[in-house]
């Protein structure tokens, strides 16, 4: 059961979100990936993980990020492709069969100001389609062609 937050309420544990994020032209499922993996950074920090030029990096597998997220690997694959794009994580491979080298990235003020105001209403941006459960998009496609044929009549007081 949910219960109220009081004056002396402890905090539950949460992660924090950079409000560059929510201007920013990426999916949400790249958005939460980019919150856990600064998370992730976070933790490194504080164990001093850092490279011979002093960056923080962090290892974390495909497979953990996928099981972590309730998300398929090619879910978070995409996801890291996006966040990678917008130059807001560099991986460097470590060797076969071994997880990437991770290093999150936080855009300079340049690149805030152009998400914020390059593309505000999201035009053009990659998103998943609502087709109402199982559907395909042809079908539901045909669905609203044939929506039209359907006459509704109603009087007033009367419910839909």
């Amino acid at each position: 059961m949910s219960k109220y937050m009081y004056e002396h309420t402890k905090m539950p544990p949460y992660l924090p979100m950079p409000r560059f994020l929510l201007n920013c032209p990426i999916s949400n499922t790249a958005k939460m990936l980019y919150i856990r993996l600064l998370g992730k950074a976070q933790l490194s920090q504080k164990n001093h993980w850092v490279d011979g030029q002093g960056r923080v990096y962090f290892i974390y597998p495909i497979h953990q990020m996928a099981a972590d997220m309730n998300k398929s690997a090619t879910t978070v694959k995409d996801a890291m492709k996006e966040l990678v794009k917008e130059q807001l994580l560099e991986k460097i491979p470590e060797g076969r069969g071994r997880p990437n080298r991770l290093y999150i990235l936080f855009p300079d003020e340049e690149q805030r100001q152009k998400s914020a105001v390059g593309n505000p209403t999201g035009v053009g941006r990659k998103t998943v389609g609502n087709y109402g459960g199982n559907q395909s998009p042809s079908k539901y496609i045909s669905n609203i062609k044939n929506s039209h044929l359907r006459d509704y009549d109603y009087e007033e007081e009367e419910s839909f």
